[in-house]
C-alpha cells in the first residue's frame, strides 16, 4: 500500500521576508516610542499623585523642574549625537506637556501663602506649601530661568517659523495658572476667555502659514490647550462644583475636540467619532447654561432656556459644517432641539418674551436656511415662527369681543377679502406654490 502525503506549504519569497522584516523594523521603533512616552507620563502622575516624599515641597518641586530640563537636555543630545529627529521631537514634547504641570505647582505654591487659606483640607498630594510667600515667588522665578528655554527651544523644533508666537501664547496661558483664584465663577469667566483667545490665535495660525499643517504643527498647537485643560480640569477635581463653571467646562471641551477634529483627515473613522462625542457637551449646554441662567436673579427668566438652546444649536451647526458627511443629520439635531426648547420655553412661561423668542429666532432660522438653501432650517424657522404667531393670535381672541359691530364688521371685510384674492389669483398662487415645492426639494437636507 502506498501512502501518499499531501503537505500544503506556503511558500515564502525571499523578497516577502525581506519586506516582512524591513515592516518590523520600522514599526518597532514607533512601538519603543510609544511604551517610552506611555512611561514618562506615568511617572508625570505617579509624582503629583504620590509624589516623591524626600524634603519639604519646595524640594520635590526641584525634581520636577529637573524632570522636566532633563527632558529637553535628552533630547537635544539624542538629536545631536544619534542624528535622528523623532525621538528628540518626541522628548521635547514631553517637556512642553510638563511645563503646565510646572505652573500649576507654582500656583499652588503662592495659593498657599493668600490670606485666609487653609490648604489644610486638600490631599497631601497636591496641598503644596512654599514656607512663605518669598519662598514661593523665588521659586517661581528660579523656575522661569528653565521653563521660559524650555518652552521656546521646544516649539522652535516643532515649528520654527511659529516659535516666538506660540511660545509667547503657551507661556501666557501657563501664567494664568500662577493666579491665586478659585472662585468657580472667575475661573469659568478666565477659561472662557482663554479659550476664545487660544482658538482665535489657532484658526488664523492654521489658516495662514504652511507649517501649522504638518505633523509638527499640529502637536505644537494642539499642545496650546494644555494650560486651558489643566486649568479648568484642576477646578472641576478639587473645587465645588458651579453651573457656571460647569458650562465653561463644556464649552471648553467642545472647543478641545473641535480643534483636534480639524488636525484629522476629513472622513476619517476617528474624525468621525470625534465629531459625534462632541455633540454631548454642545447638547449639555442647553440645560448647563439655561440653569445658570435662571439662576441670576437679573436675568429674565423666560428667556434663559433660548439662549442657552441657541448657544447650543450654534455648536452643533458648527459640527455639521465641519462634517460633510453627516451634516443634514447634525443640523437637524440642532434645528429641531432649538425648536423643541423654544416650543417649550413658550408652554412654561406664557408671555410676551417668550413669544418675542420664539418668533424672532423662527424668522432668523427662515431666513438663515433659506439663503443656505437648507431644508432643516428653513423648516425648523418656519414651525417656530408659526407657532409664535398663532400663539400671539390666541392670545388676541381671548381678547377679542365678537359682539361689538366693529369686530364683527373687520371679520367681514377680511372673510370677504381673503375669498376675492382666492378666486382672483387662486391659480397664480397655486404655481408659485408648486415652483417654490420644487426648489425646496432640491435644497440640502
Amino acid at each position: 500500500m502506498i501512502t501518499q502525503t499531501q503537505h500544503w506549504v506556503e511558500d515564502v519569497t525571499p523578497e516577502q521576508t525581506a519586506k516582512d522584516d524591513a515592516r518590523m523594523t520600522n514599526q518597532l521603533p514607533i512601538l519603543l516610542r510609544l511604551l517610552g512616552a506611555a512611561a514618562l507620563l506615568i511617572a508625570m502622575y505617579s509624582f503629583l499623585v504620590k509624589g516623591w516624599q524626600s524634603g519639604n515641597d519646595v524640594f520635590r518641586y526641584l525634581l520636577m523642574v529637573g524632570h522636566t530640563s532633563a527632558l529637553a537636555a535628552i533630547g537635544l543630545a539624542s538629536g545631536h549625537w544619534l542624528k535622528e529627529s523623532k525621538g528628540a521631537r518626541l522628548l521635547l514634547s514631553l517637556a512642553l506637556v510638563s511645563v503646565p504641570v510646572n505652573f500649576a505647582i507654582l500656583g499652588a505654591f503662592i495659593y498657599s501663602q493668600t490670606p485666609a487659606i487653609d490648604v489644610s483640607h486638600y490631599p497631601h498630594y497636591i496641598a503644596w506649601t512654599a514656607g512663605s510667600l518669598q519662598n514661593a515667588l523665588l521659586t517661581s522665578a528660579g523656575a522661569m530661568v528653565v521653563l521660559v528655554p524650555i518652552t521656546v527651544l521646544g516649539f522652535t523644533v516643532l515649528a520654527r517659523s511659529l516659535s516666538k508666537k506660540l511660545s509667547w501664547l503657551f507661556l501666557l496661558s501657563n501664567a494664568i495658572l500662577l493666579l491665586p483664584l478659585r472662585d468657580p465663577q472667575w475661573i469659568a469667566l478666565v477659561a472662557l476667555a482663554l479659550a476664545g483667545v487660544t482658538l482665535f490665535f489657532t484658526y488664523k495660525t492654521a489658516a495662514e502659514h504652511t507649517t501649522a499643517k504638518t505633523q509638527e504643527g499640529v502637536t505644537a498647537l494642539a499642545l496650546q490647550l494644555l494650560p486651558l485643560a489643566v486649568l479648568t480640569g484642576r477646578s472641576l477635581w478639587l473645587y465645588s462644583l458651579d453651573l457656571w463653571l460647569v458650562t465653561v467646562m463644556a464649552i471648553t471641551l467642545f472647543i478641545i475636540m473641535r480643534q483636534i477634529s480639524l488636525y484629522l483627515q476629513p472622513g476619517s473613522l476617528p474624525r468621525e467619532v470625534l465629531d459625534g462625542l462632541s455633540l454631548l457637551p454642545a447638547l449639555s449646554v442647553t440645560l448647563c447654561l439655561s440653569a445658570a441662567l435662571y439662576d441670576a436673579m437679573t436675568f429674565p427668566a423666560a428667556l434663559a432656556l433660548p439662549i442657552g438652546a441657541l448657544t447650543s444649536a450654534a455648536m452643533v451647526y458648527d459640527i455639521s459644517r465641519r462634517n460633510q458627511r453627516k451634516a443634514g443629520i447634525y443640523r437637524h439635531i440642532g434645528a429641531w432641539g432649538l425648536t423643541l426648547s423654544l416650543v417649550a420655553n413658550l408652554t412654561v412661561f406664557d408671555n410676551l418674551l417668550a413669544m418675542l423668542a420664539c418668533v424672532i429666532t423662527g424668522l432668523a432660522l427662515l431666513m438663515g436656511g433659506y439663503q443656505a438653501q437648507q431644508r432643516s432650517l428653513f423648516s425648523a424657522g418656519l414651525v417656530l415662527l408659526t407657532i409664535g404667531v398663532l400663539r400671539q393670535c390666541y392670545a388676541l381672541v381671548l381678547h377679542f369681543d365678537l359682539g361689538s359691530w366693529a369686530s364683527l364688521a373687520a371679520l367681514g371685510i377680511a372673510s370677504i377679502l381673503v375669498a376675492s384674492t382666492l378666486e382672483a389669483r387662486g391659480g397664480r398662487i397655486k404655481l408659485h406654490l408648486d415652483n417654490w415645492k420644487a426648489r425646496f426639494r432640491q435644497w440640502e437636507k
